[in-house]
């Protein structure tokens, strides 16, 4: 029997050497955990300076970006990814150089010549509807990018009356040749300036007989305020959402600039879409407000309602874990996705188009420390994960970001436990994995100092007599652990390889 023992452990300790020697790679995808519902992940599939300068020319095929969503759908199904945010897919008022967050004509999505341009930015509708069943076809969701907070590009100007009895000449007036194809009510009004609370010029309007819309920030952001007061501007956005989810087939929606939008409305808009459709629709806003009391007041003002928000609240931790002034141990209670209730109706992000610019117009980039965020927000229990795609496609991190989501895909699974000894420096957590999945489960580790020394930390794996190893390759050596599932995990403390991801060995 002890013979038996010992050879049983020396070819354990052979197959653990090759695992220490070659990485997280010499263990087959086949022999990961068979999951059927992988966990949800989201894709944004742009960037502001994307098919722009050193951009195009690096990445050539971002310029037809509809065309490369159908292209790449196998390979994002493969990562994990279970659901797509595209940018704004309407006509906009500087045509082709738009990002879309111009907004002209929601209703043209690449099919009218207007603005100098057929196609937008990203391509025609006939490749927007090809890429939608493509990724679709995939089991990928895909949302929209729906901006209602503002018109901009106007096609001739009115004489607009001034709250103060005066009036002013505004470009307000809009023709709008994708409306006049598909609204069920263009021939009965037009988009001028009664469609509008006010305007920017060389300051901000309000339009005779107006009052700005409630919302929970100031109404006017820019260009021409959408009226959400005006009964005709409510009916054709209604009428717009439920053409896009039933006849175009989008899965919900990512809402620019929600806590400028009659707050109302928003809540109207949604129930009716949901009414409108077959399907669960998901509604994502972007109410960015930096702190928690903003978040939470948001989402308090529509109860029941299926609404998610960005956790910019914790994205203010990275930033700290970014400057190296991170307690790492406050991680624990950061943002919106760690307060009771509102976890769920949270997707926790580390960059976006706005904080991940090259120029710092909003917000300073996560370009340090940013894979422990990334490992942060994709391997906990509660909030639903997005990753960027100019962090994963356009740096060079792509290869070790992959590993943190197809961790997530394969092993972050079970219950989440706080670790009781996370410290200044390093931050643990524990998935306890499924019991009917051997395999699932894992332990965390991020780190937030610059000495490059390994840190070890006693933790309750939760899993007895078992032996993990680091997904990511950053420690080269295994873990047992013991009877009651404790064993000493390590991380580097550095910022270039300060994350760690234990995993079964299977």
């Amino acid at each position: 029997m002890v013979v038996n023992r010992l050879v049983k452990n020396s070819l354990v300790l052979l197959v653990l050497l090759s695992v220490v020697v070659s990485g997280f790679n010499v263990v087959a995808e086949e022999k990961f955990p068979e999951i059927k519902d992988y966990n949800q992940t989201l894709l944004q599939t742009f960037y502001w300076e994307m098919g722009q300068g050193q951009y195009a020319e690096k990445y050539p095929e971002e310029i037809e970006l509809w065309k490369l969503l159908a292209r790449r759908a196998p390979e994002l199904a493969g990562l994990g990814f279970t659901a797509l945010w595209i940018p704004p897919a309407n006509k906009a008022w500087a045509g082709i150089e738009d990002v879309g967050y111009g907004a002209y004509d929601l209703w043209d999505l690449g099919e009218f010549r207007q603005k100098g341009t057929i196609r937008t930015k990203y391509g025609s509708k006939e490749e927007l509807v090809r890429v939608i069943a493509a990724l679709q076809s995939e089991g990928i969701k895909v949302f929209y990018d729906a901006v209602l907070n503002h018109r901009m590009g106007a096609d001739y100007q009115e004489m607009v009356p001034q709250q103060s009895g005066q009036s002013i000449a505004a470009w307000t007036g809009f023709e709008l040749a994708g409306r006049e194809k598909y609204y069920s009510r263009a021939d009965k009004w037009k988009w001028d300036w009664q469609a509008f609370d006010g305007t920017d010029l060389t300051g901000t309007y309000l339009f005779k007989d107006k009052t700005w819309d409630q919302t929970f920030d100031h109404d006017f952001l820019m260009g021409n305020d959408v009226d959400y007061q005006n009964p005709l501007v409510k009916h054709e956005l209604k009428e717009w959402g439920n053409w896009l989810v039933n006849q175009l087939g989008f899965d919900g929606f990512r809402i620019d600039a929600i806590k400028h939008i009659d707050t109302p409305f928003m809540a109207e808009w949604m129930d009716y879409l949901q009414e409108q459709s077959a399907k669960e629709l998901t509604f994502i806003g972007e109410a960015w407000y930096n702190d928690l009391m903003g978040l939470k007041i948001y989402l308090d003002s529509v109860p029941g309602k299926e609404l998610l928000l960005f956790d910019f609240s914790l994205r203010n931790s990275f930033a700290l874990l970014r400057d190296g002034s991170l307690k790492l141990a406050t991680l624990k209670k950061a943002g919106l996705v760690n307060r009771k209730s509102y976890g769920e109706r949270v997707v926790t992000f580390v960059d976006n188009h706005d904080t991940g610019r090259d120029v710092t117009e909003y917000a300073t980039p996560i370009f340090k420390r940013k894979l422990q965020a990334y490992t942060y927000i994709l391997l906990r229990e509660v909030g639903w994960p997005m990753v960027y795609w100019k962090d994963y496609y356009n740096s060079e991190q792509q290869e070790e970001l992959a590993k943190i989501i197809r961790a997530r895909k394969y092993f972050a699974y079970g219950p989440g436990y706080e670790v009781e000894n996370n410290d200044d420096e390093i931050y643990s957590y524990v998935r306890g994995g499924f019991e009917h999945l051997p395999g699932t489960g894992l332990v965390m580790m991020i780190s937030g100092g610059d000495s490059n020394l390994i840190r070890t930390k006693r933790i309750n794996s939760r899993k007895a007599n078992t032996v993990f190893y680091d997904f990511t390759g950053n420690i080269g050596s295994v873990v047992i652990t013991d009877q009651n599932g404790f064993g000493q995990f390590k991380v580097i403390n550095s910022p270039s390889k300060g994350w760690s991801i234990w995993v079964p060995l299977i």
